[in-house]
């Protein structure tokens, strides 16, 4: 097994080994987004909310992380597609109401390992990027376990590599946490 496929795997298997009793709870998702370069991008994910640092009647605040893997496809001249995948620790927020909905924010920042360096005419500089991403949506439902989300999500190397064309995306997703 290849250097570089270890330390990710170790990674994941390390992030989500935690202690049950620190888990509030976990949500699988799909996501749709419109990127750059008149480009698709579509990903699947496992995210894990963790116990709040701080709560109360009106709000939570509190850490999470996420895996996933992702498919970059840029439809111009002929079909080119990036395969991916990530690990991203972050931030929630959730507003507590009595409504039918509860509105959220997060925030997340990691690293993604990718299957080329370039798309089309995009050159990400390295397979190796990192990944920023901040989402607005709303939980619904029995127990709020539903969720739709809006999400900006930017890749790039932070300006370590000479060339870093990064890669950005906006879209929607649907999750569902057990």
């Amino acid at each position: 097994m290849k250097l570089k496929t270890i330390f990710p795997a170790m990674a994941l298997l390390f992030a989500f080994t935690t202690s049950s009793a620190f888990a509030a709870a976990t949500s699988v998702g799909v996501d749709v987004a419109r990127g750059q370069s008149d480009s698709m991008a579509y990903s699947l994910r496992l995210a894990q909310k963790y116990q709040p640092w701080f709560s109360n009647e009106l709000f939570d605040f509190g850490p999470t992380a996420e895996i996933g893997g992702h498919a970059w496809v840029d439809n111009k001249d002929s079909v080119d597609t990036v395969w991916g995948a990530y690990l991203s620790p972050g931030v929630y927020f959730n507003l507590h109401t009595d409504a039918p909905v509860r509105p959220f924010i997060s925030a997340n920042v990691g690293g993604v390992l990718n299957s080329e360096d370039h798309m089309d005419d995009r050159d990400f500089g390295s397979n190796v990027l990192f990944r920023t991403c901040g989402t607005v949506g709303l939980s619904f439902g029995e127990e709020y376990r539903h969720s739709i989300q809006g999400s900006y999500t930017h890749f790039s190397t932070w300006g370590i590599a000479n060339t870093d064309d990064g890669y950005s995306t906006y879209g929607l997703s649907y999750g569902y946490s057990f």
